[in-house]
C-alpha cells in the first residue's frame, strides 16, 4: 500500500483546471490590451484626440482587470507554493518543477506566453509614451513659433523644461 504524504495529498487536491483557467483568462487580457494600446498608437499617430481619449479609458481598465486576475493568479500560487513546502513568494515558473509530469509542458507554455505579452505590453506601454512626449514637445514648438510672446519656457524642480504657455492647449498634449 502506498502511503502519501500530507503535501502529496493536497498536491492531487489543489484545481489544477481553475489555475489553468485563470491563465488563460490572464493570456486574453493581455492579448486584448495589446490590441488596445496598438489602437492608441495609431490614434497618436493619427492626431485623433477623440478616439485616443476613448482609448486611454479602455486601456485603464483593460489594465485593471489585468492586475485582479495577476493578484487572484499569485493567490493560488502562494497558496500552491507553500503546499509543497516553498516560499509564499515564490513564481509559478519556480514551481513548474512540482507540478505532475502531464502538466508540466501545459503551464510552461502558458506561462512562457504570459511572459512574452507582458513584455510587449511594456514596450508598447514605453513606445506610446514615447509618442506622446513627442507630440507635446512638437506642439510645444509649435505654439513658440506662432506666438514668441504668449510662450516662455522655464524649468521644473527636477530640472526639466516646463512650457508656461498663455495659449489654450489642446485636451490631447494635457490629458495623455
Amino acid at each position: 500500500m502506498v502511503n502519501l504524504s500530507q503535501a502529496n495529498r493536497d498536491l492531487y487536491k489543489f484545481d489544477w483546471e481553475e489555475l489553468l483557467n485563470l491563465l488563460r483568462d490572464e493570456l486574453q487580457e493581455y492579448g486584448g490590451l495589446i490590441g488596445l494600446l496598438s489602437a492608441q498608437q495609431q490614434s497618436i499617430l493619427n492626431r485623433k484626440e477623440d478616439s485616443l481619449l476613448q482609448l486611454n479609458q479602455s486601456v485603464q481598465t483593460q489594465m485593471e482587470a489585468s492586475q485582479i486576475l495577476q493578484k487572484r493568479r499569485q493567490g493560488m500560487v502562494c497558496t500552491l507554493a507553500k503546499s509543497f513546502g516553498e516560499p509564499g513568494r515564490s513564481t509559478l515558473s519556480e514551481l513548474v518543477p512540482h507540478f505532475p509530469d502531464v502538466t508540466r509542458p501545459m503551464f510552461e507554455s502558458i506561462i512562457e506566453e504570459i511572459n512574452s505579452l507582458i513584455t510587449r505590453v511594456r514596450e508598447k506601454v514605453m513606445q506610446n509614451q514615447r509618442l506622446l512626449a513627442r507630440l507635446v514637445e512638437v506642439t510645444d514648438q509649435i505654439l513658440g513659433a506662432t506666438d514668441p510672446a504668449g510662450h516662455s519656457k522655464t524649468y521644473s524642480s527636477t530640472g526639466k523644461k516646463k512650457s508656461l504657455s498663455t495659449v489654450n492647449r489642446s485636451q490631447l498634449s494635457e490629458r495623455a
